[in-house]
């Protein structure tokens, strides 16, 4: 870096001396001879050279170009995966189908030998076993053949069990249909044994479940009528909703059994129906009273009376010795439409028609899988019932298929 011109030292006697005498002597400035110079003048300062000019600044730089690359193209899109070839469906095992009962050689259809009950068509084959890599279970046997003709028809195959779902596979087979026909099951009519004793002389009132241990409930006092007279309490008012299981009515038993609307009768046994064994009132025709396992002897009129409206079941149930198992109103004074559904009845001996029903009203009966105990007899009259008390006027006997509906194969007669 330049520093610029410098002052000469004050007071030297050197070249700066040297240059400025003639100068002094030209301008009268010099000194006389042999005069001492003052160390310190006190005269204008001696002028300072020049100041040097100042460097050029340098050019600026040039900015460089700006690059000029391509921009790369793109990636070549991948080819898709072909897909995977499905896997080949299992093949389906067949289940062995079940084997209906023997061909009667007798009076009778199908079903069992004469004179006794026609064994069934076995189970429906099982399902196929797990699949490995997708094998379906087997398809199920179909149910036993229809029992028809005088002997007991075979009762029908229970329901195949489905093949358990194969891995990747589909599911299990469905299994066989149940045979429809044939008789009832021979053993309905097994009466149980008293697990003690207990006297009634009020109506026992039932809501929720009545639970009777299996003991005989006899009726005393109010309730110990077991006749025909009308208008008797019953031993047992159940409310709507309730049930009433494992309880045996003894003799008297007033008037059974009253249900006040949708009720359910368990496992319960009448040892001698005395005006009825029991009766469904309430009012709605929705209400179902279901009476599903029992037995009832020594009806000389009706087993089970049905006053109100709605629908009466009545299955796995042995009668003895009676009138008619079931009735709907002929008479009363308020009548609804009626129905009544029978599955799975012995009757021995039979001394009246099953059911009896108002065609007036629309009323309907339905029998499935019925056996009696005698070589012939009435299951279903229809009548034009009234609501004046006066006695109704029967009109027919037999299947219609509208009032009445059942089939042959539908009932088994066994002398």
């Amino acid at each position: 870096m330049s520093l610029g011109p410098r002052r000469g030292m004050r007071g030297s006697s050197g070249v700066s001396l040297l240059i400025l005498a003639p100068i002094l002597a030209i301008t009268g400035w010099a000194c006389a001879t042999g005069e001492a110079v003052d160390p310190n003048p006190s005269g204008a300062a001696g002028d300072n050279g020049t100041t040097g000019s100042a460097g050029t600044s340098g050019a600026a730089g040039v900015t460089g170009a700006a690059g000029s690359g391509t921009t790369g193209s793109a990636g070549t899109t991948g080819s898709a995966g072909n897909s995977a070839t499905a896997g080949s469906a299992g093949s389906t095992a067949t289940g062995t189908a079940g084997a209906g009962g023997n061909v009667a050689t007798g009076t009778g259809g199908r079903g069992g030998s004469v004179g006794s009950t026609g064994t069934g068509g076995s189970a429906g084959g099982g399902g196929g076993t797990t699949g490995s890599g997708g094998t379906a279970g087997g398809r199920a046997g179909s149910g036993g053949s229809t029992g028809t003709g005088a002997s007991a028809g075979g009762r029908g195959g229970t329901t195949g069990r489905g093949g358990t779902s194969g891995t990747g596979g589909t599911a299990g087979g469905r299994g066989g249909t149940t045979g429809s026909g044939g008789g009832a099951s021979s053993n309905l009519c097994t009466w149980p044994t008293a697990n003690g004793s207990q006297s009634v002389s009020s109506t026992i009132n039932v809501s929720g479940t009545y639970d009777g241990g299996m003991k005989r409930f006899t009726g005393s006092g109010s309730l110990g009528g077991g006749g025909q007279t009308e208008g008797q309490p019953p031993m047992f008012q159940i409310s709507n909703g309730g049930t009433l299981q494992n309880v045996i009515l003894g003799n008297p038993a007033a008037d059974g059994v009253h249900c006040s609307g949708s009720c359910t009768l368990k496992n319960v046994w009448w040892e001698d129906v005395g005006e009825d064994a029991a009766t469904l009132l309430g009012s709605s025709s929705s209400q179902v009273m279901t009476i599903d396992t029992g037995g009832a002897k020594a009806a000389s009129d009706k087993v089970f009376q049905h006053n109100g409206p709605g629908t009466m079941i009545i299955r796995n149930f042995c009668v003895q010795d009676f009138g008619k198992l079931y009735r709907s109103c002929g008479n009363c004074g308020t009548q609804y439409t009626r129905h009544v559904e029978m599955d799975n009845i012995m009757a021995m001996p039979k001394l009246g028609p099953l059911a009896g029903v108002n065609t007036n009203y629309n009323d309907t009966a339905k029998f499935t899988r019925i056996t009696i105990r005698a070589s012939s007899g009435a299951i279903c009259d229809r009548y034009t019932g009234n609501s004046t008390g006066a006695e109704p006027t029967k009109t027919g006997s037999g299947a219609d298929g509208t009032n009445c509906i059942y089939s042959s194969s539908d009932i088994t007669f066994m002398p």
